[in-house]
């Protein structure tokens, strides 16, 4: 760790943020079939790559990175997830409201056509509706089953409401797998918990050399002969098998991170 390292990486963010807020705010809105309004996926992605490219945050991935309209379901690790996931896709995403107060990312998750959802009375239904109407907009949207952040060595239990507006719209489900490791082990001090805040895993990002994080993208699920119980235990099967697969595979080739 150099001081230097810390100061010219944390310019370099602040400079993409800027330029990512500006144009968050200048981009041209597209017109959906559901009648919403967005902006084109596309500068999401290449900003989120770049911010991972600055944070020399290595983003690497197996299965095929979907181009069409799809449900995407992903273990959920870190703030650092939105931009992975944004850099290798067109995704948008389901969060809690509180989401828009963070720095950076709540700013670019707002444009990015993140659906907003608030707790209180009636949230299942306004859960359902919300991913129902996005889905029938043609677009990805990603969603994070756990309703939390783990540290990343173990998958919790997924909550099968969140899988119901695929099966009405008829929408493939996606699962991915999130690994963050270093020196070929699960990485957690990337993982934002109780025990990290944002800006502990973001000094951590600033103050190394490199960090790394591989996503697996799984055959997609179609949900036209399955309940929502059955989609969802079978994305939660998707998700361990490749997580378990990429910790077996991380014995055999460690990872030089410094």
């Amino acid at each position: 760790m150099t001081p230097f390292r810390i100061i010219w990486r944390f310019m370099q963010l602040l400079a993409h943020a800027i330029t990512g807020g500006i144009r968050s705010f200048t981009a041209k809105q597209h017109p959906l079939s559901n009648g919403e309004s967005l902006p084109d996926p596309e500068w999401i992605s290449a900003w989120s790559r770049k911010l991972c490219r600055i944070l020399h945050l290595n983003v690497t991935h197996s299965g095929k990175p979907p181009h069409e309209r799809a449900l995407l379901v992903a273990n959920h690790i870190s703030w650092l997830d939105i931009p992975v996931i944004n850099s290798l896709t067109h995704a948008s995403f389901l969060s809690k409201d509180s989401i828009r107060q963070w720095p950076l990312i709540g700013r670019m998750a707002v444009a990015s056509g993140t659906v907003f959802i608030k707790r209180g009375k009636g949230e299942a239904q306004q859960v359902a509706n919300a991913i129902a109407t996005r889905l029938q907009g043609d677009r990805q949207l990603a969603i994070f089953p756990e309703g939390t952040t783990s540290d990343g060595t173990s998958l919790g239990k997924f909550f099968p409401r969140l899988f119901a507006a695929a099966i009405d719209t008829d929408t493939q489900v996606i699962p991915l797998a999130l690994r963050y490791s270093r020196n070929g082990k699960t990485d957690t001090r990337l993982a934002f918990t109780d025990e990290n805040s944002f800006f502990s895993v973001l000094f951590h990002l600033l103050a190394r050399e490199s960090s790394h994080v591989h996503v697996v993208f799984s055959q997609p699920i179609q949900p036209g002969l399955r309940d929502r119980r059955g989609l969802t235990q079978a994305s939660h099967d998707a998700i361990a098998n490749s997580l378990h697969r990429l910790n077996e595979a991380s014995k055999k080739v460690p990872e030089n991170n410094a």
